[in-house]
């Protein structure tokens, strides 16, 4: 590198402020200083750096904890809402089993119940001295009290798993009214009360075995809870609807009550065990098939005087014909004596007690187990008319065994199926084989009126 000249030198030196010799020389303190502070600055500046990276380093710390807690957290979540999973369908299972339980277990509960029925009913028309006349008169309750608190808890478990469908058709409101006035009016006497129903000219097209459910239940609670006076069925439009309404002249419900009484298992004014009717489970009932029928229900009262419980059903401007029940037969005497039953049952019990009723009612009486005995036991003969139970032996129902009977003698014989199958597809099955349902435990009057009715 060439040396540079003395004027270069101090050209530099005055560019860099420096001067000559001397000049730098005063400045050397000034440099000393300029470098201390740089210096300074130079460590805050490393200070701070260190201090970002701590609180970086914390932040960190803090973020990596906090993922882990929400880890946990989710981690936790996951499994409660696997345990609720685990426990909803643990319940779902119970649920299922407890259903299962209910229908195997009530046709089995309900099969002995039939039997003793059937020969209740036998020896209370019977002439009896007056001490056994109670003492059966007593067991008929017993077994009527029985019959009831089983029926209604097999409803509510088939309600409550959805097992109920509503069959909608065209009905005409005295075709809905005038069973329930002939099953109550006897009630309602023997309690001392004037049943009495106002039927206009309309037709409602709903389920009429679950409105006719709602209402039956509306006035056995109306007989059960009237001490004296009347009870009244009726039935008021009200724009596209009719509100079918239960009256009576009762005890009445006070207005904070009014809202318990659809509660399961709850009564009114009930102390001693004694006093109990029923287990409450009624208006529960009434509630959950009005839901399913989409139908709203209404109660008002007055304490002392008496209540009112209605439902509002669609009302429909066409009209049939006739009703569609079998027509009254005019009264020529009791058809049943001489007539020729088959009755068909997988249980021996039961057939015996079948036997020893009709035979009562002067029936010839045939008995079965199966379509085998059945021909066996006919010798060829068509019987008159054919009681079936739906349950047979070895999966076979009474409706195959009336079919082919039918087929077999080349004749519409007239049929009755009995069963404890309380289901819709077995209502269907029935309807087309044209043949009436009765629920077990049979209820003498009603078996002696149907096969009157199809007989006569």
């Amino acid at each position: 590198m060439a040396k540079l000249s003395d004027d270069q030198q101090r050209a530099l030196a005055g560019l860099l402020g420096l001067g000559d010799q001397s000049a730098r020389k005063s400045h050397y303190p000034e440099l000393t200083a300029r470098l201390d502070e740089l210096e300074a600055e130079r460590n805050r500046y490393i200070r701070l750096n260190d201090e970002l990276e701590q609180r970086v380093a914390a932040r960190t710390d803090e973020l990596l904890e906090a993922n882990r807690n929400l880890q946990q957290q989710v981690a936790q979540r996951e499994q409660v809402e696997q345990e609720l999973r685990d426990a909803r369908d643990a319940a779902e299972a119970a649920n299922r089993s407890k259903d299962k339980y209910l229908a195997a277990a009530s046709h089995d509960l309900l099969q002995p119940l039939n039997a003793a029925r059937l020969l209740i009913a036998t020896l209370r028309e019977r002439s009896l001295p007056s001490v056994e006349q109670v003492l059966v008169e007593r067991t008929h309750q017993a077994l009527e009290g029985a019959e009831d608190l089983l029926t209604d808890l097999l409803d509510i478990s088939r309600l409550d798993q959805a097992a109920v469908k509503p069959d909608v058709a065209l009905y005409r409101l005295d075709e809905l009214f005038a069973p329930l006035v002939s099953e109550f009016q006897s009630v309602a006497l023997a309690a001392g009360l004037n049943l009495r129903a106002h039927t206009g000219h309309y037709a409602i097209r709903t389920d009429l075995r679950l409105v006719t459910r709602i209402l039956r239940n509306f006035l056995s609670n109306a007989c059960r809870y009237t001490d004296d006076g009347c009870i009244l069925l009726g039935a008021r439009r009200r724009g596209d609807h009719l509100r079918l309404e239960v009256w009576d002249t009762g005890r009445g419900i006070p207005a904070d009550r009014l809202d318990a009484i659809f509660l399961e298992f709850n009564q009114l004014d009930v102390g001693r065990a004694s006093d109990r009717k029923g287990v409450g489970l009624g208006l529960a009932i009434v509630e959950r098939i009005a839901e399913i029928l989409g139908y709203p229900v209404a109660v008002r009262s007055w304490p002392g005087r008496g209540s009112m419980f209605s439902l509002e059903v669609p009302i429909s401007e066409e009209m049939p014909l006739a009703i569609s029940q079998l027509p009254t037969q005019p009264t020529t005497g009791n058809p049943l004596p001489g007539r020729r039953l088959l009755v068909l049952d997988n249980e021996v019990s039961i057939l015996e007690s079948m036997s020893a009723l009709l035979g009562q009612w002067g029936c010839e009486v045939i008995t079965a187990t199966d379509q085998a005995g059945a021909l066996l036991a006919l010798q060829g003969r068509a019987p008159e008319l054919i009681l079936a139970d739906y349950h047979l032996d070895h999966g076979v129902v009474g409706c195959e065994v009336v079919k082919y009977l039918r087929e077999h003698f080349a004749q519409t014989i007239p049929a009755v199926i009995i069963s404890a199958d309380r289901t819709d597809q077995c209502r269907r099955i029935l309807r087309r084989l044209d043949a009436p349902l009765l629920n077990k435990p049979v209820k003498p009057g009603k078996l002696r009126a149907v096969l009157s009715q199809l007989l006569a």
